[in-house]
């Protein structure tokens, strides 16, 4: 008789060694493509058997002493170049920030300055008219 149909004392048990045995007898699974390979064929499984090997870049000795000590006093001068550049970058923002502001300042005045001459032309024509009233002159407007 086979293990399938033994009882075990303990129902619980006899559910999991059932189920075990269940599992074991059902058939492989049918493998079918999905909707992902059938849209993009181009992404199916990728055969990773070559039939050379992979060849990895080879790389040349470490370079000399000499080569090193090069590379680090190139290095050491670009870093020094770069912070000459920074503070040379941070000098004209900060001058052409003042030269905006002074600029600012400058069309503020001279908008203050339309302004009161704006203001000035009412009188001044007032002026001209009683001067003109005066001389007995004929005044055009």
């Amino acid at each position: 008789m086979p293990d399938i149909f033994k009882k075990d004392p303990d129902p619980e048990t006899n559910k999991i060694t059932s189920i075990q045995n269940e599992q074991k007898m059902l058939p492989e699974p049918k493998i079918t493509k999905t909707t992902e390979q059938i849209a993009y064929p181009q992404f199916e499984e990728i055969n990773f058997q070559q039939s050379q090997p992979i060849e990895f870049p080879q790389f040349e000795e470490s370079p000399n002493a000499s080569e090193v000590l090069d590379l680090l006093e190139s290095l050491e001068i670009m870093r020094t170049e770069e912070q000459r550049l920074i503070e040379l970058k941070k000098q004209i923002l900060a001058k052409q920030h003042d030269l905006e502001s002074k600029l600012i300042k400058k069309i503020e005045t001279k908008k203050i300055a339309i302004a009161n001459l704006i203001s000035e032309i009412p009188s001044l024509q007032d002026r001209c008219k009683q001067l003109g009233q005066a001389l007995g002159a004929d005044i055009y407007n």
